[in-house]
């Protein structure tokens, strides 16, 4: 069942869903100031360089029960990726990024500015950091 008034802000590269950002050099994802529908060609096209999620960053409606990242209430990504953080002592964002999804996305709705000062560093897909 997804939820038609919340965004998910790291789905996958599925067509039909959105690109949201691009990883740059940094690591750091800058969003598009608007979000741009993708399709199966897209898809094809980012997937020749590896997975598309490691070096992007994509939205969809929020899934809410039929995602694995459901805690029964909430979006738990955000919640980890914030604790994370804050351990790791990493200072997050001074100023809110632009983002084409705040108005709907979940991260926001349920954990305000700190969910959007964190959001620049979430790349969807870790298994490259993991394996470095």
């Amino acid at each position: 069942m997804s939820s038609p008034d919340r965004t998910c802000p790291s789905a996958t590269c599925t067509p039909g869903n959105q690109l949201l950002g691009v990883k740059g050099e940094d690591g750091h994802v800058r969003h598009l100031r608007s979000s741009l529908t993708i399709d199966a060609e897209f898809v094809a096209a980012a997937s020749e360089l590896g997975k598309p999620e490691a070096r992007m960053r994509f939205s969809s409606p929020c899934a809410t029960s039929g995602c694995a990242q459901w805690t029964g209430t909430r979006c738990g990504v955000i919640d980890h990726v914030l604790e994370h953080l804050e351990q790791a002592r990493v200072p997050l964002a001074a100023s809110l990024p632009p983002c084409p999804i705040r108005a709907s996305c979940r991260w926001f709705d349920q954990t305000g500015e700190r969910a959007c000062r964190a959001c620049s560093l979430v790349v969807t897909d870790q298994s490259a950091i993991a394996a470095e």
